[in-house]
Protein backbone atom coordinates (compact mmCIF):
# COMPACT_ATOMS: atom_id res chain seq x y z
CA UNK A 1 0.00 0.00 0.00
CA UNK A 2 1.08 3.53 -0.94
CA UNK A 3 0.79 5.92 1.59
CA UNK A 4 1.63 9.79 0.75
CA UNK A 5 0.87 13.32 1.40
CA UNK A 6 -0.24 15.55 -0.73
CA UNK A 7 -2.34 18.96 -0.80
CA UNK A 8 -5.96 18.65 -1.59
CA UNK A 9 -9.03 21.38 -2.32
CA UNK A 10 -12.31 20.60 -0.24
CA UNK A 11 -15.29 22.31 -2.03
CA UNK A 12 -18.95 23.00 -0.46
CA UNK A 13 -21.68 21.69 -2.77
CA UNK A 14 -24.85 23.70 -4.14
CA UNK A 15 -27.54 21.73 -5.65
CA UNK A 16 -29.59 23.50 -8.51
CA UNK A 17 -32.27 22.59 -10.51
CA UNK A 18 -33.30 24.38 -13.81
CA UNK A 19 -37.28 25.61 -15.09
CA UNK A 20 -36.42 22.61 -17.20
CA UNK A 21 -36.71 19.63 -14.29
CA UNK A 22 -32.82 19.72 -14.55
CA UNK A 23 -30.65 19.02 -11.76
CA UNK A 24 -27.04 20.66 -11.47
CA UNK A 25 -23.89 20.27 -8.71
CA UNK A 26 -21.64 23.61 -7.96
CA UNK A 27 -18.72 23.34 -6.50
CA UNK A 28 -17.11 26.09 -4.48
CA UNK A 29 -13.66 26.11 -3.05
CA UNK A 30 -13.95 25.95 0.87
CA UNK A 31 -10.07 25.75 1.93
CA UNK A 32 -6.83 23.72 0.73
CA UNK A 33 -5.21 21.46 3.09
CA UNK A 34 -2.71 18.53 3.34
CA UNK A 35 -3.96 15.01 3.78
CA UNK A 36 -2.63 11.91 3.54
CA UNK A 37 -3.59 9.43 0.27
CA UNK A 38 -4.23 5.58 0.85
CA UNK A 39 -6.20 2.60 -0.11
CA UNK A 40 -6.33 3.40 -4.04
CA UNK A 41 -8.88 1.27 -5.18
CA UNK A 42 -9.38 1.29 -8.80
CA UNK A 43 -12.66 -1.22 -10.59
CA UNK A 44 -14.33 -1.54 -13.64
CA UNK A 45 -17.50 -3.14 -14.31
CA UNK A 46 -18.46 -4.22 -18.10
CA UNK A 47 -21.95 -4.55 -18.60
CA UNK A 48 -23.43 -5.49 -21.95
CA UNK A 49 -22.99 -2.34 -23.50
CA UNK A 50 -20.80 0.21 -20.85
CA UNK A 51 -18.01 0.25 -18.87
CA UNK A 52 -18.21 1.96 -15.45
CA UNK A 53 -15.33 3.36 -13.93
CA UNK A 54 -14.71 3.44 -9.91
CA UNK A 55 -11.80 4.85 -8.08
CA UNK A 56 -11.81 4.60 -3.92
CA UNK A 57 -9.10 6.70 -2.29
CA UNK A 58 -9.11 7.44 2.00
CA UNK A 59 -8.03 10.71 2.51
CA UNK A 60 -7.10 11.64 6.30
CA UNK A 61 -7.15 15.19 7.38
CA UNK A 62 -5.93 16.62 11.59
CA UNK A 63 -9.24 17.15 13.37
CA UNK A 64 -10.27 20.63 13.15
CA UNK A 65 -13.93 22.63 13.38
CA UNK A 66 -14.24 22.19 9.80
CA UNK A 67 -13.43 18.55 9.53
CA UNK A 68 -15.91 17.97 12.09
CA UNK A 69 -18.03 20.26 9.93
CA UNK A 70 -17.57 17.63 6.92
CA UNK A 71 -18.22 14.45 9.33
CA UNK A 72 -21.72 16.21 10.55
CA UNK A 73 -22.80 16.01 6.55
CA UNK A 74 -20.71 14.91 4.26
CA UNK A 75 -22.55 15.05 1.70
CA UNK A 76 -22.28 18.71 1.04
CA UNK A 77 -18.80 18.40 0.28
CA UNK A 78 -15.99 17.47 -2.04
CA UNK A 79 -12.21 17.00 -2.43
CA UNK A 80 -10.43 17.79 -5.64
CA UNK A 81 -7.19 16.07 -5.74
CA UNK A 82 -5.06 15.36 -8.76
CA UNK A 83 -7.70 17.30 -11.27
CA UNK A 84 -9.98 14.89 -10.27
CA UNK A 85 -13.37 15.70 -7.97
CA UNK A 86 -14.15 12.82 -5.52
CA UNK A 87 -17.19 12.34 -3.39
CA UNK A 88 -16.92 11.76 0.09
CA UNK A 89 -19.08 8.86 0.13
CA UNK A 90 -18.02 8.30 4.30
CA UNK A 91 -16.58 10.34 6.91
CA UNK A 92 -15.46 9.20 10.33
CA UNK A 93 -13.20 10.43 13.32
CA UNK A 94 -11.14 8.38 15.68
CA UNK A 95 -11.92 8.11 19.59
CA UNK A 96 -8.74 10.50 20.13
CA UNK A 97 -10.01 13.46 17.48
CA UNK A 98 -6.85 13.95 16.11
CA UNK A 99 -7.85 12.73 12.30
CA UNK A 100 -10.84 12.19 10.36
CA UNK A 101 -10.82 9.73 7.56
CA UNK A 102 -12.31 10.72 4.65
CA UNK A 103 -13.82 7.67 2.38
CA UNK A 104 -14.14 9.15 -1.25
CA UNK A 105 -15.26 7.89 -4.69
CA UNK A 106 -14.75 9.34 -8.08
CA UNK A 107 -17.61 7.44 -10.89
CA UNK A 108 -16.44 8.17 -14.36
CA UNK A 109 -18.89 8.60 -16.79
CA UNK A 110 -20.01 5.68 -18.40
CA UNK A 111 -18.30 5.07 -22.02
CA UNK A 112 -20.01 3.43 -24.45
CA UNK A 113 -18.20 0.29 -25.44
Amino acid sequence: MIVRFETISINTLSFTKSAFGEQGVTQTLWFKTRAKIHEVNSAIKISDKYRDYHDITEFEINYSPNARTIVEDPGNYSITYDGDSWRIEDAKSDNSRQHVRLMCFRNDPQTAV
